[in-house]
């Protein structure tokens, strides 16, 4: 028996397909990995692959992946303002996410200006912007601190952590805590290459008056 609804078109489901055909050309975000990085007179971008792949379907319905294309020109997002940066090395291998502009950043790439954009692509592959930090499970950044901030390296070799009411810098065994209190250093030792003053008084020219031979001590240093 023919189902009296297939001599009918069904515009819900055309609009459906529309809108599916529409969103799949419109590209907002995905998972990258560095390929290299290059500076243009200071200014840092990356080359991308893409860590998801683009979906065919063909016209027997059947769907197939294929490599999306790499991204050669990424602006890099550091955390910057007011004068102040934070930077970091940036290697190939690390994973970054991709956003992309819903305009063309080419004028303002070269200008740093509002500018009218170049064509009228939009959501394009070409206007990827890259955020380095996303981590994914197969490479996790293991150790994270639930009690303060910090910069650190991966490994934890070297870590620099700010909590309410102390900041401490680990470098392997050596460690040194500030607090209200003030410094104290473990595992390691205090090296100046000029000199240590002590309430105003020098570590590396002080003298002790009222020094007299025999087992008596000094004074206190001046």
């Amino acid at each position: 028996m023919t189902d009296i609804r297939e001599r009918y078109s069904d515009r819900e489901e055309e609009a459906r397909i529309w809108l599916d055909s529409l969103q799949s050309r419109m590209w907002t975000a995905l998972p990258g990995i560095i390929q290299g990085v290059t500076f243009d007179d200071g200014a840092p971008y990356a080359s991308v692959a893409l860590a998801t792949k683009g979906i065919a379907l063909a016209d027997d319905g059947s769907i197939s992946s294929h490599d999306l294309p790499g991204l050669p020109h990424c602006p890099l997002y550091f955390p910057r303002g007011g004068g102040f940066s934070l930077t970091f090395p940036v290697k190939q291998g690390d994973e970054c996410l991709v956003i992309f502009a819903s305009r063309s950043i080419d004028d303002w790439w070269q200008s740093g200006k509002g500018q009218t954009p170049y064509d009228l692509r939009q959501h394009d592959l070409s206007d990827g912007i890259a955020f380095v930090g996303l981590t994914s499970s197969a490479r996790p950044l293991t150790g994270i601190s639930e009690q303060g901030v910090q910069l650190r390296s991966d490994d934890g070799g070297a870590v620099i952590d700010l909590q309410n009411d102390a900041i401490t810098m680990t470098v392997g065994s050596c460690i040194m805590r500030l607090t209200s209190s003030g410094l104290t250093v473990s595992g390691g030792t205090i090296a100046s290459d000029t000199d240590v003053l002590a309430k105003g008084i020098s570590l590396s020219s002080h003298v002790h008056p009222g020094v007299q031979s025999g087992s008596a001590t000094t004074q206190k240093p001046e």
